[in-house]
């Protein structure tokens, strides 16, 4: 006896529940740095502060906290992009300032921080309220809603894109048109928890309008209302048979939804990422769409259950083609090249994601090549066996779906890699070299970007045979920044003059001037610039 698809696509689901729960929460867009730098100590009141991510983010809030504690939400004149600029009120209060901030990335994750600087003097920071980190409520209705939706689009769409191929039977169209009016209900919702975690807000969040502006706002808002036209058009071809060649827009219109948002229609050169998930969704579309119809017809052998079956088989390679190139394409783009990256959440979820299409792929070759001529030569035997795999092929369809929908919370290792590159980078050091008649001085600065920086100091002679000075003192300055001179000593170990935890503020071109006291009676003035980059 067979049993409901029902039946079987609970321990699926509990399956995918449980794998959730383990799952870390992991930021996608990450600050690489701040102008000025964290802990930093200026003399005069900035005109703006500046936010440097690795990938293009939006604001969500900014909160500048002055050192009375006093609040001030700088959300609305934030610029969006890979740099964040953000205006300041003019002549902030000498003190220890706080800009609390959170924002989202091109892939719809959030992120927060913040940034803490001095004006003039340094001050107790006034007291900070702990950003807030998630909801893990949120996340796990937010990933059941996004599953759901996707089952919705691929079961009631996919089935009002199969109807333009071939006739649907009456319980698959009904089941197809109250998945697709499900969808219009879940789409919604699921914008309202999309904005609720984006800011760190529990589900009761959503009795306010903050989470539904929020989602809205995000690029999810347009893949939301692109998802619900696609669900209404699929819902009205499937009620209204007359009406079927909605089902082509119903496509054309959920396959372009899902490229609006997400990693992998984020993922440069996006021309070529959101035409593969245009693709991808494509087939994915038609393919699990017509498995419900397939199933229902394969209960009787009426010549509408043969023209249907026949009909699948000589389109269903166009969009495995559609699916595998597609789908090969966003891998290599998204996974980036072989490493620990590859080690992630992320690549564990498309593994266990290829793994269920590697099985699924299996099935429909056995099916294809297997059972299909033996049913369409009248064989009652094999309309059993296929009956049963269409079963299990949905068992598979769901896990992936779910997989995919967890992807929502875990970087691919792309953007993991284009961090730790971009980090590796600000690691490097800024050099100078200064010579007179009769010393030479290499100035090392690392990293040699603003914030603490380790400044590393060589000195020989003429000859390039070492200098003991006795004393070594280093003024720093940046005119051009509106920054006056401050002076620090240099300590000697190993045969270099160091300073070491110097802050610099600001990226620029600061003036380095090196009093070296060579004797009681004699010093040797240098002077020289080195760059500073944000």
């Amino acid at each position: 006896m067979l049993r409901s698809p029902v039946s079987l696509l609970a321990p699926a689901l509990a399956l995918l529940l449980s794998l959730f729960a383990a799952l870390p929460a992991l930021a996608h867009a990450q600050l690489l740095a701040s102008n000025p730098a964290a802990n930093a100590l200026l003399a005069e009141s900035p005109a703006q502060l500046e936010l440097t991510y690795n990938e293009p983010v939006t604001a969500l809030a900014m909160t500048l906290i002055g050192p009375d504690g006093v609040s001030a939400d700088i959300t609305p004149s934030t610029t969006a992009g890979a740099t964040l600029a953000i205006p300041l009120p003019p002549s902030l209060a000498d003190g220890t300032h706080v800009l609390s901030w959170r924002v989202i990335s091109t892939d719809a994750h959030p992120v927060a921080g913040s940034l803490i600087f001095s004006v003039g003097h340094v001050t107790g920071a006034a007291e900070v309220a702990a950003a807030p980190t998630g909801s893990r409520a949120t996340a796990i209705l937010l990933w059941v809603s996004k599953a759901l939706l996707f089952s919705a689009l691929f079961v009631g769409v996919g089935g009002a894109v199969f109807a333009l191929f071939a006739p649907l039977p009456h319980p698959a169209r009904r089941l197809a048109a109250l998945l697709a009016l499900i969808g219009l209900v879940i789409a919604p919702l699921s914008l309202g928890l999309h904005g609720a975690d984006a800011l760190g807000a529990d589900p009761d969040a959503m009795l306010g309008t903050a989470p539904w502006s929020t989602g809205f706002a995000t690029s999810y808002g347009a893949t939301v209302l692109a998802l619900a036209a696609s669900l209404a058009l699929g819902a009205v071809a499937l009620v209204h048979p007359r009406m079927a060649w909605l089902g082509w827009p119903a496509w054309l219109v959920g396959a372009l939804a899902l490229a609006m948002s997400g990693h992998a229609g984020s993922a440069a050169p996006q021309w070529l990422t959101r035409t593969a998930v245009t693709f991808h969704i494509a087939g994915i579309l038609f393919w699990i769409g017509a498995l419900l119809p397939i199933w229902f017809w394969l209960r009787d052998r009426r010549p509408e259950a043969d023209n249907a079956l026949r009909q699948f088989s000589r389109i269903i390679p166009l969009a495995v083609a559609a699916i595998l190139v597609s789908g090969v394409t966003l891998a290599v783009i998204q996974m980036g090249p072989p490493g620990p990256a590859w080690l992630t959440p992320y690549g564990y979820l498309l593994a266990g994601k290829l793994g269920c299409l590697l099985v699924l792929f299996l099935l429909a070759l056995w099916n294809r090549y297997r059972l299909t001529g033996s049913i369409l030569l009248g064989e009652l035997e094999p309309r059993l066996h296929l009956r049963r795999t269409i079963l299990v092929e949905l068992v598979l369809v769901l896990a992936i779906l779910g997989l995919v929908s967890a992807w929502r919370f875990t970087p691919p290792p792309r953007g993991i890699a284009e961090a730790d590159a971009a980090q590796a980078a600000r690691s490097e050091p800024a050099y100078a070299h200064v010579m007179t008649d009769t010393l030479m001085v290499d100035v090392t600065a690392a990293p040699g970007r603003p914030g603490p920086v380790d400044f590393e100091i060589w000195l020989v002679d003429a000859v390039g045979d070492p200098v003991a000075p006795l004393a070594v003192e280093v003024t720093f300055a940046a005119p051009t920044l509106g920054i006056e001179p401050f002076s620090a000593s240099a300590t000697f170990a190993d045969g270099f003059w160091l300073i070491q935890g110097q802050t610099i503020p600001l990226a620029g071109t600061w003036d380095v001037t090196l009093d070296i006291r060579l004797s009681r009676y004699a010093q040797n003035t240098l002077a020289t610039q080195i760059e500073i980059l944000p």
